[in-house]
Protein backbone atom coordinates (compact mmCIF):
# COMPACT_ATOMS: atom_id res chain seq x y z
CA UNK A 1 0.00 0.00 0.00
CA UNK A 2 -0.63 2.73 -1.23
CA UNK A 3 0.78 1.44 -4.52
CA UNK A 4 -0.87 -1.64 -5.99
CA UNK A 5 2.19 -3.49 -7.34
CA UNK A 6 5.96 -3.37 -7.27
CA UNK A 7 5.95 -2.03 -10.85
CA UNK A 8 3.53 0.69 -9.73
CA UNK A 9 5.91 1.62 -6.89
CA UNK A 10 8.94 1.63 -9.21
CA UNK A 11 7.19 3.99 -11.64
CA UNK A 12 6.12 6.27 -8.79
CA UNK A 13 9.62 6.24 -7.30
CA UNK A 14 11.14 7.09 -10.67
CA UNK A 15 8.74 9.97 -11.27
CA UNK A 16 9.15 11.37 -7.75
CA UNK A 17 12.94 11.26 -7.79
CA UNK A 18 13.44 12.32 -11.41
CA UNK A 19 13.22 16.04 -10.73
CA UNK A 20 10.40 16.46 -13.24
CA UNK A 21 7.87 19.20 -12.61
CA UNK A 22 4.24 18.34 -11.84
CA UNK A 23 3.35 19.57 -15.31
CA UNK A 24 5.94 17.30 -16.96
CA UNK A 25 4.68 14.33 -14.91
CA UNK A 26 1.11 15.09 -16.01
CA UNK A 27 2.26 15.27 -19.63
CA UNK A 28 4.02 11.91 -19.28
CA UNK A 29 1.00 10.29 -17.61
CA UNK A 30 -1.30 11.56 -20.36
CA UNK A 31 0.62 9.70 -23.08
CA UNK A 32 -1.36 6.87 -24.70
CA UNK A 33 1.34 4.30 -23.90
CA UNK A 34 1.42 5.32 -20.24
CA UNK A 35 -2.37 5.15 -19.99
CA UNK A 36 -2.21 1.43 -20.81
CA UNK A 37 -0.08 0.75 -17.70
CA UNK A 38 -1.94 -0.45 -14.60
CA UNK A 39 -0.94 2.49 -12.40
CA UNK A 40 -2.77 3.48 -9.23
CA UNK A 41 -2.41 7.18 -10.11
CA UNK A 42 -3.43 9.11 -13.20
CA UNK A 43 -2.01 12.56 -12.43
CA UNK A 44 0.87 14.17 -10.60
CA UNK A 45 -1.55 15.30 -7.89
CA UNK A 46 -2.68 11.71 -7.24
CA UNK A 47 0.94 10.55 -7.28
CA UNK A 48 1.89 13.21 -4.72
CA UNK A 49 -1.08 12.19 -2.53
CA UNK A 50 0.02 8.53 -2.60
CA UNK A 51 3.57 9.55 -1.70
CA UNK A 52 2.41 11.71 1.20
CA UNK A 53 0.52 8.86 2.88
CA UNK A 54 3.59 6.60 2.89
CA UNK A 55 4.91 6.04 6.40
CA UNK A 56 7.92 8.25 7.04
CA UNK A 57 9.81 6.03 9.46
CA UNK A 58 11.87 7.11 12.44
CA UNK A 59 13.54 10.51 12.28
CA UNK A 60 17.26 11.10 12.66
CA UNK A 61 18.39 12.91 15.78
CA UNK A 62 21.79 14.20 16.82
CA UNK A 63 23.69 15.23 19.90
CA UNK A 64 26.84 17.23 20.24
CA UNK A 65 29.38 15.00 21.95
CA UNK A 66 31.68 16.76 24.40
CA UNK A 67 35.35 15.95 23.87
CA UNK A 68 38.35 16.29 26.10
CA UNK A 69 40.52 17.23 23.13
CA UNK A 70 40.08 20.45 21.15
CA UNK A 71 38.46 20.01 17.72
CA UNK A 72 37.92 22.40 14.84
CA UNK A 73 34.26 21.50 14.64
CA UNK A 74 31.90 20.04 17.23
CA UNK A 75 31.50 16.25 17.13
CA UNK A 76 27.95 15.20 16.27
CA UNK A 77 26.48 11.80 17.09
CA UNK A 78 23.61 10.93 14.73
CA UNK A 79 21.12 8.29 15.86
CA UNK A 80 17.54 7.08 15.71
CA UNK A 81 15.40 6.19 18.69
CA UNK A 82 15.48 2.38 18.87
CA UNK A 83 11.86 2.14 20.07
CA UNK A 84 10.72 4.23 17.09
CA UNK A 85 12.65 1.84 14.79
CA UNK A 86 10.99 -1.22 16.35
CA UNK A 87 7.57 0.43 16.11
CA UNK A 88 8.20 1.22 12.45
CA UNK A 89 9.14 -2.40 11.73
CA UNK A 90 6.11 -3.82 13.53
CA UNK A 91 3.75 -1.39 11.75
CA UNK A 92 5.17 -2.11 8.29
CA UNK A 93 2.71 -4.30 6.31
CA UNK A 94 5.59 -5.84 4.32
CA UNK A 95 6.78 -7.65 7.45
CA UNK A 96 3.30 -8.63 8.69
CA UNK A 97 3.61 -12.36 7.94
CA UNK A 98 7.40 -12.56 8.16
CA UNK A 99 8.07 -12.15 11.89
CA UNK A 100 8.58 -15.09 14.24
CA UNK A 101 7.80 -14.48 17.90
CA UNK A 102 8.50 -17.99 19.16
CA UNK A 103 12.02 -19.33 19.68
CA UNK A 104 13.03 -22.36 17.66
CA UNK A 105 16.10 -24.54 17.17
CA UNK A 106 17.73 -24.69 13.76
CA UNK A 107 20.00 -27.54 12.65
CA UNK A 108 22.11 -28.00 9.53
CA UNK A 109 20.78 -31.50 8.75
CA UNK A 110 17.79 -33.67 9.50
CA UNK A 111 19.89 -35.76 11.93
CA UNK A 112 20.03 -32.71 14.23
CA UNK A 113 23.75 -33.06 14.93
CA UNK A 114 25.02 -29.51 14.35
CA UNK A 115 22.96 -26.66 15.71
CA UNK A 116 22.96 -23.23 14.02
CA UNK A 117 23.24 -20.17 16.25
CA UNK A 118 22.22 -16.96 14.58
CA UNK A 119 20.30 -13.76 15.15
Amino acid sequence: YPFSTLADWKMANFLLTSGLSMRAINTYLSLELTKTLPLSFQSAKELRFHAEILPSGPVWKFKVVPTTHPTKQPVHLYYRDSLDCIESLFNNPIFAGEMDFSPYRLFTTAERIVRVYTE
